[in-house]
């Protein structure tokens, strides 16, 4: 990847050291081609009115030009360089630079014979093809005539661009005749015939209403508020880095500052003082309307189709206008269009955006679904958060809550010393506490083994204070799946010969300090199995005990071990491998050639882990049954805590030790579930009796252990046997209550965004969905714009 773009940026280097060399030949050759045209003859003089028509053009470069008017012909070609955004670019006739006044671009063509005049810097035209200058300045005279009146509202004709006198601009004779048809002046035997020519007639000059200001400026799409939302998750984000510890407070504010800030900008209303939302000017015209389609001068099989009034207002509709049932083309008719932008407001007699507005009020949904969409990025932000191993975000949330409760109220409890006094007199919701005393942890009973069988398990996270112990039956499990899960069922060491050799090797090869060569040498040294006549003997005992291991299970455990030892016996003088149980028990018998095994790691791992996964599936069995014989503890008061709460042992003279760590708690944490505490016997056993036995133990009157815990409380309610439950969070302090406040206005602002939004954009867009088909009836409903005659 780095290769291709090391060569993307090489060919973008060569290829701007290519345009430029390009563009610096094409100026060198204008340059060239400008003198050498001075020595052309000259044509005649330029007039004094054709020199003042250039002087617009020629004041603000500062260019002087010659008196001498020369004839320059050929291709025109424009050409220049862009960098960086900025672009340079020259015009050319002939290669020489020139100057095009007013719209002499208009009529240049492939080949073209101009008259100019020179600069110093380029020749300046002023003849082109069909272009006169003169005739240029009257054409623009008269377009700015009639953008003039256009934007004052003046009744009256619009004057034409190609007219041979500027029309006037006030209300002639004949005109106040055809606007008053009951005076007394007579009426033209054909009123519109100069309509069909072209004419467009301003009739009056009108401020917007109030609904057409709103049909024009809509509800906004909410684009500032979002970015807004979007800059307060960013701010909120950085308040919760603890590298930006000393910082945090003020990411805090501003996010919440840019929070309320967003939430302003989207409810309130739109302010009737903005420059948007000032009333534009509306022109009321008179004139017919034609359907022109336009060809795309770049790919002619491109038509863009658009309405005109005469042949000089071009003329934009609702979109929605377009349902009408047909449209008056060829006929006069009268318009309210915009003065900015030529967009109508009213069309014929029924066809109004004030009234449409009035009638069918328009529903907003975007800026819903905008915002909605925001809330569902930042959950899903704060999703992705939550993957860095904790896996109780309502707890999390619950924890940050209380933390932001307790730095704002400072609330303290008592030290409890007994499951009385605290069940008596509870601490707060979101209060400082601590808690001394002895307890029992709870069972999970819905803990998992390494194989995923369902075994309960010690809860050290959850701790009941003095209540009535749980009863625990004993697992009955058959001696013979007891021996074969014994952990010195396979006995195996390492062979010392092979070792040792191992070792004077990597000495040679100079690898002796190298601990990762070390490990390879250790991973690579043979395991000698002895006595694995034992181990076929007991294999055979469970097969045979009708209360060990099943047919179906035994069959599949002895192929396990025949295909993980992968054990050979000598045949004709040959090593044959061995594809049976019985084969395999038979050469494994005292004084047998597999009676001693030699294997490697990964074999002797594949043997132990067949012989477990047998025993556990039986013993799983055994533990499904006894389950519901298992006795629930009740009572007291039940500690929750977000880590194993601590076990300390008990010591003569010693009545206030200090808080221990369970080992087995910790590393049973680690599996989701803590167990029991370091000094039980067996506390390393995983094994599924091993797991048991400690159930057991936890249930006897030593599972009763002293503790002590203290932290925030994040929550305060009653179990399924309605003791009181208190849940402790001994991480939280005050140092984190800036990211806790960040972590909550998160939650608050995103459900907020959501939850309203989701509701109002598919509130809306229901409501939307039923104007849009009531104003199609509407439409369909109405006449055709015009058909009524003029209004």
């Amino acid at each position: 990847m780095d290769t291709v773009i090391i060569l993307l940026k090489v060919g973008l280097i060569l290829y701007a050291i290519y345009s430029f060399i390009v563009y610096a030949t094409r100026r060198s050759g204008n340059k060239s081609a400008l003198k050498d045209f001075r020595a052309r003859p000259v044509l005649r003089r330029i007039t004094d009115e054709e020199k003042s028509a250039l002087q617009p053009f020629l004041m603000g470069q500062g260019i002087t030009i010659e008196d001498e008017v020369r004839e320059l012909s050929g291709a025109f070609l424009r050409h220049g360089l862009q960098t960086q955004g900025s672009s340079t670019e020259h015009d050319t006739i002939g290669e020489v630079d020139v100057l095009l006044p007013y719209d002499a671009l208009s009529y240049v063509e492939a080949h073209n014979e101009a008259l100019v005049v020179l600069s110093k810097k380029c020749a300046v035209v002023i003849r082109v093809n069909g272009f006169d200058l003169l005739e240029g300045r009257l054409r623009a005279q008269r377009q700015q005539a009639q953008d003039a009146q256009w934007k004052r509202g003046e009744v009256g004709a619009l004057p034409g661009l190609d007219d041979v006198a500027p029309q006037a601009a006030s209300l002639t004779a004949s005109h106040a005749a055809m606007l008053a048809p009951d005076a007394a002046a007579p009426v033209p035997a054909d009123p519109e015939a100069r309509y069909r020519g072209g004419e467009v007639y301003i009739l009056n000059q009108r401020a917007e209403t109030p609904e057409e200001v709103a049909s024009r400026v809509g509800r906004g799409s909410g684009w500032v508020s979002a970015l807004l939302w979007l800059l307060a998750f960013a701010l909120l984000w950085l308040a919760t880095w603890s590298a930006a510890r000393g910082a945090q407070p003020y990411l805090l504010g501003a996010g919440l500052l840019a929070g309320l800030w967003a939430a302003w900008l989207f409810v309130r209303r739109p302010s009737m003082s903005a420059a948007e939302r000032h009333p534009q000017q509306v022109n009321r015209v008179r004139g017919m309307l034609n359907e022109i389609a336009a060809v795309n001068v770049d790919n002619v099989s491109i038509k863009r189709v658009g309405l005109f009034i005469g042949d000089k207002l071009s003329l934009q509709l609702p979109p929605h206008w377009a349902h009408a049932r047909s449209t008056p083309y060829g006929e006069v008719i009268e318009a309210e269009l915009r003065a900015d932008d030529c967009s109508a407001v009213s069309f014929g007699d029924k066809w109004s955006v004030a009234d449409e507005w009035r009638r069918f009020r328009p529903v907003y949904w975007g800026r819903h679904l905008l915002h909605l969409l925001v809330g569902l990025l930042a959950l899903a932000a704060l999703a992705l958060s939550l993957l860095d191993g904790r896996n109780d975000p309502v707890g999390d949330l619950r924890a940050d809550l209380a933390l932001v409760a307790q730095t704002a109220f400072h609330d303290e409890g008592p030290a409890y010393t007994s499951a009385e006094q605290l069940a008596g007199q509870p601490p707060k919701w979101g209060s400082l506490v601590s808690v001394k005393g002895e307890g029992r942890c709870e069972i999970d009973m819905n803990g998992h083994s390494d194989d995923n069988h369902t075994v309960p398990v010690v809860d050290c996270t959850r701790v009941r204070w003095n209540g009535q112990a749980p009863v625990v039956p004993e697992l009955k499990v058959p001696q013979s799946i007891v021996a074969l899960g014994d952990p010195d069922l396979v006995r195996a060491s390492e062979n010392g010969i092979a070792a040792s050799l191992i070792a004077m090797l990597r000495m040679q090869m100079g690898q002796a300090a190298d601990p990762l060569a070390a490990y390879r040498a250790r991973e690579s040294v043979p395991m000698v199995v002895r006595g694995f006549d034992r181990t076929v003997a007991l294999v055979d005992a469970a097969c045979k005990d009708s209360e060990g291991l099943p047919p179906a299970a035994c069959r599949h455990l002895q192929q396990a071990i025949v295909d993980a030892v992968e054990a050979t016996v000598a045949k004709d003088g040959a090593d044959t491998p061995v594809r049976t149980w019985p084969v395999l028990a038979a050469s494994a018998a005292p004084d047998k050639e597999n009676a001693d095994l030699v294997l490697t790691r990964s074999q002797l791992a594949r043997l132990r882990d067949a012989v477990r996964q047998a025993v556990d599936a039986r013993i799983a069995a055994k533990v499904e049954a006894t389950r519901p014989a298992i006795v629930a503890a009740t009572g007291g008061v039940v500690l929750v805590s977000t880590s194993a709460i601590g076990v300390a042992p008990r010591r003569a003279g010693d009545e206030d030790t200090a808080v221990a760590t369970d080992v087995d708690a910790a590393s049973a944490e680690a599996d989701a579930a803590a167990e029991a505490d370091s000094n039980d016997e067996g506390a390393g056993d995983r094994s599924l009796p091993g797991r048991w036995a400690r159930l057991q133990r936890n249930a006897a009157p030593e599972g009763v252990k002293p503790f002590t815990l203290a932290g925030l409380v994040t929550l305060r309610d009653t179990d399924d046997t309605g003791a009181v439950r208190l849940h402790i969070d001994p991480d939280r302090d005050a140092t984190q209550a800036a990211s806790a406040a960040a972590h909550t206005l998160w939650w608050v602002f995103a459900l907020a965004l959501v939850l309203a939004n989701g509701v109002l954009f598919a509130l809306r867009l229901s409501q939307s969905l039923r104007r849009r088909n009531r104003l199609h009836a509407d439409i369909a409903s109405r006449p055709a714009p015009g058909a009524t005659g003029l209004f």
